[in-house]
């Protein structure tokens, strides 16, 4: 094996790993957040220092509500570790490797990049996360 097709397959598993890690993450907060009072609504900032992207975070927003630290986690094509930017990414590395990789492979992450890309994809996240 190519060592460029290796380090392709290496990160587009990386970043499908990151992607569903970070978006555990949200679902997991988002769920917490329902069984604590409104006093405890800080707790989204807690979820910033634990991606590591706090002083990125605060260099764009200047509270950490639970709509800027979703928008922030999710949607952000400027945050490169966003579930947006993470697919967009692996997406990137099995293109390079399109070749390689079987078309069952390529059709999953295409389509996982399309879902995330599609332009209402923002509105049924809001509306219904743990299904997004």
């Amino acid at each position: 094996m190519l060592s460029r097709v290796a380090d392709a397959i290496y990160w587009l598993c990386r970043y499908i790993e990151r992607a569903e890690n970070v978006a555990r993450f949200v679902d997991v907060n988002r769920y917490l957040m329902m069984d604590l009072p409104d006093s405890q609504s800080g707790e989204w900032k807690s979820l910033i220092t634990v991606t590591g992207d706090h002083k990125f975070f605060l260099e764009r927003f200047d509270e950490a509500t639970e709509e800027n630290v979703i928008h922030f986690l999710t949607f952000d094509p400027e945050n490169p570790n966003s579930i947006l930017s993470c697919v967009r990414s692996a997406r990137e590395n099995a293109r390079s490797i399109r070749e390689i990789i079987s078309s069952e492979m390529w059709e999953q992450v295409n389509r996982f990049y399309l879902m995330v890309t599609d332009p209402g994809a923002k509105d049924f996240a809001t509306s219904h996360p743990h299904e997004f």
